[in-house]
């Protein structure tokens, strides 16, 4: 006598059980994608930054204020704003059309927001606080504003870049990197350690923090 073999399905519980564990996975999953796509888009920043001070650093006297006085450009669709001063006075490069709009007075470079329409033209600056920085830059009287200070023989520059890599640019503070012709100790402000870095000039630093703090 031939047996009949039935096809036997899933239950429900098993599957309600199999439901749980992809939305437990899920849950821990999808956050730290969002954290890991946020941190490359910090890549731009650092890059940009370190392009800025190359740029600076190679020239015997000191620069003009003007951003683009080393030929510093970044590439369109930056999600950054650079500053070599933090309220971006008198005239900064705007990028929310197809043409950039320059001024050869420029200190900061704008968000283009030809790309992403939400955020704001410019980014607040989360300073630094109490900085230190070497003998040669504190007499220079360099310290957490941004710029050129010193002397045509003798000068030192602290930069910053301002930004959102979490798409909320109305909801938090902006993800802040400096950068400085200086070696100095430095806090972050936001995750708050309470340790001073050492950071090494030419070494962008991340002052506050948007992927971990909001």
């Amino acid at each position: 006598m031939t047996q009949i073999r039935r096809n036997r399905g899933f239950t429900l519980i098993e599957l309600m059980i199999v439901v749980a564990i992809i939305g437990i996975l899920a849950a821990i999953a999808i956050p730290n994608f969002i954290r890991f796509q946020a941190r490359a888009r910090q890549s731009e920043v650092n890059t940009n930054l370190k392009s800025l001070f190359t740029g600076l650093r190679t020239q015997q006297r000191k620069p003009p204020a003007a951003i683009r006085a080393t030929s510093f450009a970044p590439e369109r669709g930056n999600r950054y704003s650079y500053h070599l001063n933090n309220d971006c006075a008198p005239t900064a490069e705007k990028r929310d059309a197809v043409d950039a709009v320059q001024n050869n007075t420029d200190t900061c470079i704008g968000v283009d927001q030809f790309k992403f329409t939400s955020f704001p033209a410019f980014f607040e600056v989360q300073g630094l606080t109490g900085p230190v920085w070497n003998a040669k830059c504190t007499n220079n009287a360099m310290s957490s504003d941004s710029g050129i200070f010193g002397s045509q023989d003798d000068w030192c520059f602290l930069a910053y870049g301002a930004g959102d890599v979490d798409n909320t640019p109305d909801n938090d503070k902006a993800d802040t990197w400096s950068i400085s012709s200086s070696d100095g100790q430095l806090q972050p402000s936001c995750p708050a350690t309470g340790v001073t870095d050492n950071v090494a000039a030419g070494e962008p630093f991340n002052i506050y923090n948007d992927v971990n703090c909001d």
